[in-house]
């Protein structure tokens, strides 16, 4: 694993040998990572061939899971094919440079701007109405830019992986995982007791096929997680972990369901989904004409709910007290009593969203939420 010093030499060996001259990276402040991951802003001085001013480098060093590994190879194929879009569709950082054996990626810098998820917390009802506003834009801009353009994202994947034994085989195991894991949520609410109807898990079944082989394809960051979100001039999204191109409903029920990737306190208001829908139909509407059909859309986004519902419910996998006699701590038992929580509130949306519809099996699915999310509170 590299220290702080080691990964400031590694980013100065990478910048030097792509754009030349004696890069010099000082001034280290450490940003907020995941996990054992690590993410350094770092001044640069100046120099005529380089014009930045600063730079982002994030390190991820090895894990013993393969899968959880393979998330680096991903991240920076991801950078590289948003580097390449024009910047009024580019979703986030450019790519200046990364080391794959070092794990190191060296990014520009987005600012110190605030966090989607503190601008949430923060702001008051109007204030809020705008984020969702901007957050809708943002996103059919990106979904809009990207569309068709999903060759060259595979071409890029493929690349990447050809030298590096097992890769290709690991990335598509990762993408299952995603698939996978709405069905697990569905056999975990059966087993709490829950007769899930039949409406509903045709619904589930359909979803998990769409969320990776939908029609409406584009390129997605996937986990939208509000602390991943900041915002400038404009949102700009940040973690590619799991990025690439899915059915971009998916993206828009999660923000829908109050972000099931992230736990919150505050959901979704039925103002705040309207406008955020309406601004992100405004953009895409001339790529998929039937999101302007209001039925349509309103089936589309029920129905990619349902998928968040049960793949949000597959986390509840980990909050199980095991039959062995260990106890939880304190600690374990209040995370798992939040994720309870928030996995409830992901029903609730649902069963708000529904219940909006008006044919009979929206009606099925809103009172199939309710209770699920009854027994989870």
């Amino acid at each position: 694993m590299l220290d702080s010093q080691e990964i400031i030499a590694t980013a100065v060996a990478v910048l030097n040998h792509r754009y030349g001259g004696q890069q010099q990276l000082t001034d280290p402040e450490e940003l907020s990572g995941t996990g054992a991951t690590t993410v350094l802003r770092l001044r640069v001085a100046n120099n005529p061939v380089f014009p930045h001013r600063s730079v982002v480098v994030k390190y991820s060093p090895e894990s013993n899971d393969e899968v959880d590994d393979a998330a680096f190879l991903r991240e920076v194929v991801a950078y590289q094919f948003t580097t390449s879009l024009s910047e009024d569709v580019r979703p986030g950082p450019v790519l200046l440079g990364y080391d794959i054996e070092r794990r190191v990626l060296i990014l520009s810098d987005a600012g110190n701007a605030e966090t989607f998820a503190d601008l949430l917390e923060q702001s008051d009802d109007e204030a809020r109405v705008r984020l969702l506003r901007n957050l809708g834009t943002s996103l059919g801009k990106m979904h809009a830019g990207t569309a068709g353009a999903e060759t060259s994202f595979n071409i890029l994947l493929a690349r990447m992986v050809r030298s590096i034994e097992g890769a290709r085989e690991i990335q598509i195991q990762r993408e299952a995982m995603l698939e996978n894991r709405i069905q697990e949520g569905l056999d975990i609410v059966r087993e709490m007791g829950v007769a899930v109807p039949a409406d509903v898990a045709a619904v589930a079944e359909t979803v998990q096929a769409r969320m990776l082989h939908g029609g409406s394809r584009a390129f997605t960051p996937f986990d939208l997680s509000p602390d991943n979100i900041i915002f400038a001039e404009r949102a700009q999204f940040l973690d590619y972990e799991w990025a690439g191109f899915r059915d971009v409903i998916a993206d828009i029920a999660g923000v829908i369901a109050g972000f099931p990737q992230y736990i919150s306190a505050r959901p979704i208001s039925e103002d705040e989904t309207k406008v955020f829908v309406d601004a992100w139909v405004a953009e895409v509407g001339g790529v998929w004409p039937s999101v302007l059909n209001h039925d349509t859309l309103q089936a589309r986004i029920t129905a990619a709910l349902v998928g968040w519902a049960f793949f949000s419910a597959s986390l509840l996998e980990y909050t199980r007290v095991a039959d062995d006699g260990v106890t939880e701590s304190a600690e374990e038992e209040a995370e798992a009593r939040s994720i309870r929580r928030d996995v409830a509130g992901t029903f609730d949306a649902l069963a708000r969203y529904a219940q909006s519809g008006t044919e009979p099996t929206y009606a099925v699915m809103a009172t199939f939420a309710r209770e699920v999310s009854e027994r989870l509170a």
